[in-house]
């Protein structure tokens, strides 16, 4: 492994900020940029999660939560931040557990994928389409959501997400919404370069408990329509 000849890529870290997950990513991430980036207060997540409850049934059954719009939300922020930097970057959860050294993310040729793919992941993931080079993940049949744990994306590819938001944003969680192209505007990919899992005793901040179900029979056709129109 070659550590990058290019300026090195930053790390940002989604949090709600506690403690002990800010000092678990502080002793991972030591010599290495990184920033955290904070989600909104759970208080604030309630107000949207309110906002948004009837648009999200009209994509599934069950509502989107506060914890799901924080996800979504903080990682939308760290997008914005990597436009404004200009240059590509590496974006992570708190709840992450690296296979191996977090200097790993720094090497050449995980740049070179993030360059080439614009959008590419670097979790563990059992559905493996090719073990070689990356391949998108909307070409798994299963329907297997975007591990958010840690990816790689470039300033372009996080300007073309944010302008989707701008239409389809908080319709369902931003695992499943970066995996379908028609929602989220791109192809996001799994690399064969595997640094981090979930780490299994950890909850991401999104699943704080479990959405309202809505059974108007209106939101059903709905949800049929967009299913088709969006492809999911």
């Amino acid at each position: 492994m070659e550590l990058s000849s290019n300026t090195p890529l930053k790390v940002f870290v989604i949090t709600t900020g506690n403690e002990e997950r800010v000092n678990r990513i502080q002793n991972y991430l030591k010599g290495i940029d990184f920033e955290f980036v904070y989600s909104d207060s759970y208080d604030d997540l309630l107000k949207l999660e309110k906002e948004y409850e009837s648009y999200s049934h009209k994509f599934r059954q069950k509502a989107i939560m506060a914890g799901e719009i924080g996800c979504f939300k903080t990682h939308s922020q760290a997008w914005e931040l990597i436009v404004a930097s200009g240059t590509p970057a590496i974006v992570i959860e708190d709840n992450i557990e690296f296979i191996g050294e977090a200097s790993r993310l720094l090497a050449d040729d995980v740049l070179a994928y993030i360059q080439s793919c614009g959008l590419v992941n670097f979790t563990n993931f059992c559905y493996i389409l090719d073990p070689e080079k990356p391949f998108k993940i909307s070409d798994v049949k299963e329907k297997k959501p975007f591990p958010t744990v840690c990816y790689g994306i470039t300033p372009l590819r996080a300007r073309d997400l944010l302008s989707s938001m701008k239409k389809t944003a908080y319709a369902v969680p931003i695992d499943k919404w970066l995996s379908i192209p028609k929602l989220s505007g791109c192809y996001g990919y799994i690399s064969p370069i595997v640094v981090a899992k979930r780490e299994d005793n950890l909850t991401s901040i999104a699943n704080k408990r479990k959405g309202k179900k809505t059974f108007n029979p209106l939101n059903m056709i709905q949800r049929v329509i967009n299913k088709v129109k969006y492809d999911y």
